[in-house]
């Protein structure tokens, strides 16, 4: 059904073409019938010409038997009638009354020829009263009618079968050849691109199908070469540190990668294909676009967000290389937060430096200028401004000491000289310098170690970061305060934990104490001859070591610090 269907052109020829067979049949039909039926009439009138006159000079007495001979010489039937003398002469039998019955009512009709059941008769005057009417034979007119339409109907067959060869031949050759390309072509523009036409017989419909196929294949080589380059774009533009940000010239958001949709704390969707107002809502970055968008200049500006982060943001205009006029603009935005954070360290760091080195140079610079300008200064006060410059001096060389540590922790070349200890030896060691500070202030100290324990890491930065931990706790913890110092493994991490019940630290300075020169509390922490260094050491041998680092405190409970280092 589905084949008869897709061949209904064929089909429709085909009965064009029979309904034109038969238009053709008719017509010749008529013209056979025509042409019959003038050679009859031809005949007939020139047999009846010569009847009618030997029938004239044809006595009464042998008429009936005159009549008989030319019935038989030429092969029609004769009709007399005179009204005269009333008689009634025939040739005609009986199976042919109804041609007598309709010869006698159409006597009046002389000189012409009639068709009367497919007969021609004519009818002759002979005298005033006589008649003679002559009539063929039976004219073939229905037989050639049959054989006519017989020949229409053989013929219309011929033709259909023909048709429908050539047809099929023609459909399969040419039409379903460009069907199934119209079909490829129209799945092309929908974007499937692997459709093809398999079945391309020769000629032309061979030609198109092998151009549409080449088209298919380039298609999709420019589809899944642009595919792959959009898809290398959109991995290069979402792994970017970077945001970035595509506008057109209608303000309409056409590209966005994660790192912006981050920075600015957007939801991912909806946004492509939205105004940036509707969805990037940053009234400052929004005026820099604007901005942008109006003047078609580059802009320039670092924006401070709700959370303390700084993101500086460069907007230029996208022009059109022919025309120049702007097109849109593209933003690229930058978190500075660690920047803004490093130079805040850095100029901490430069003036915690140059006050830290500037209190002990000063004080000893002035006791030395006293010592020398001043010569009624008995020994007991030397002795005493002496001991002032050398506490200063010992805590500058802490300090430079300190930040020489600093500097060979922090590049990143330093290698660890890693070796196996024991951990009681570590401890030994601390104790040594330990016990005396603590003893002045009346602490308690406490050693939870498990001496067997071997430790792989670097001894002395280890020794270190144990060292300043207690030297810390040590610093403040009132007196009769306790500490200890736990040294244990931990699954397959060796844990350093110093806790004791000292002063504390609150909450909102956890984050910050392991900063560089950074001091909870500044008197104090200068008072007690401390750098600011301590920590900051302990963290940069804790990650030399890819450890981490812990701190739990709370304000007047005391602090516990721990350290965790993996064993390799």
């Amino acid at each position: 059904m589905k084949n008869i269907i897709e061949k209904r052109t064929i089909i429709l020829y085909i009965i064009l073409s029979i309904l034109f067979i038969v238009v053709i049949g008719a017509i010749f039909n008529q013209i056979a019938k025509h042409y019959v039926i003038s050679s009859y009439e031809s005949q007939l009138q020139s047999n009846g010409e010569y009847i009618s006159e030997q029938l004239e000079m044809t006595s009464i007495e042998s008429f009936q038997h005159d009549l008989v001979f030319y019935h038989e010489q030429f092969n029609v039937d004769l009709f007399y009638e005179s009204e005269v003398e009333e008689r009634l002469l025939h040739t005609f039998n009986t199976t042919e009354l109804n041609v007598l019955r309709h010869l006698r009512g159409n006597l009046d009709y002389v000189g012409e020829i009639e068709l009367i059941e497919d007969r021609l008769i004519t009818t002759y005057q002979l005298e005033d009263g006589e008649f003679l009417t002559i009539a063929t034979e039976k004219l073939p007119l229905t037989a050639l009618s049959t054989t006519i339409w017989w020949g229409v109907f053989f013929f219309s067959l011929f033709a259909t079968v023909l048709l429908w060869s050539f047809g099929n031949r023609l459909y399969d050759s040419y039409v379903k050849p460009v069907i199934k390309a119209t079909e490829t072509s129209k799945e092309l523009v929908d974007g499937n691109y692997q459709a093809r036409i398999h079945d391309a017989p020769y000629g032309i419909a061979s030609s198109l199908s092998q151009s549409i196929n080449r088209l298919g294949r380039y298609l999709e080589y420019i589809t899944s070469k642009y595919e792959n380059q959009n898809s290398r774009l959109k991995t290069v533009v979402n792994n970017m540190e970077s945001g970035a940000l595509l506008i057109n010239e209608k303000g309409v958001t056409r590209l966005v990668n994660e790192s912006f949709l981050q920075q600015f704390s957007i939801e991912t969707t909806p946004f492509i294909g939205e105004i940036y107002y509707e969805v990037v809502d940053q009234d400052e970055l929004n005026g820099v676009i604007q901005e942008a968008i109006f003047t078609e200049t580059k802009q320039h500006q670092s924006i401070e967000l709700k959370d303390g982060r700084f993101i500086e943001v460069f907007v230029a205009p996208i022009k059109d290389q022919e025309s120049h006029h702007a097109r849109g603009v593209v933003v690229v935005s930058h978190d500075i937060t660690d920047l803004k954070r490093l130079e805040r360290v850095r100029k901490d760091f430069v003036a915690n430096v140059s006050h830290e080195l500037r209190t002990p140079i000063t004080s000893i610079q002035g006791f030395a200028e006293t010592l020398l300008d001043d010569d009624s200064i008995d020994e007991q006060k030397q002795k005493q401004f002496l001991k002032i410059m050398k506490k200063e001096s010992k805590r500058l060389n802490i300090l430079v000491q300190d930040l020489l540590d600093l500097s060979v922790l922090e590049k990143d070349e330093y290698e660890l000289k890693r070796s196996t200890f024991t951990a009681s030896k570590l401890v030994n060691d601390i104790k040594a310098i330990v016990e005396q500070p603590a003893q002045e202030k009346k602490l308690n100290l406490n050693y939870n170690v498990d001496e067997d324990l071997e430790i792989h890491a670097d001894y002395y930065r280890l020794y270190q970061l144990a060292l300043n931990l207690i030297s810390n706790s040590i610093q403040y913890t009132n007196e009769g305060g306790e500490i200890t110092l736990i040294i244990e493994k931990e699954d397959a991490d060796v844990l350093i934990k110093v806790q004791d019940d000292g002063i504390g630290i609150a909450e909102k300075f956890h984050n910050r104490i392991f900063e560089r020169f950074y001091r909870v509390d500044k008197a104090r922490s200068r008072h007690s001859g401390g750098t600011g260094l301590g920590l900051s050491i302990v963290r940069h041998i804790t990650e030399a070591h890819d450890g981490h680092i812990q701190i739990e405190s709370r304000e007047e409970v005391g602090t516990t610090i721990k350290v965790s280092l993996p064993q390799k």
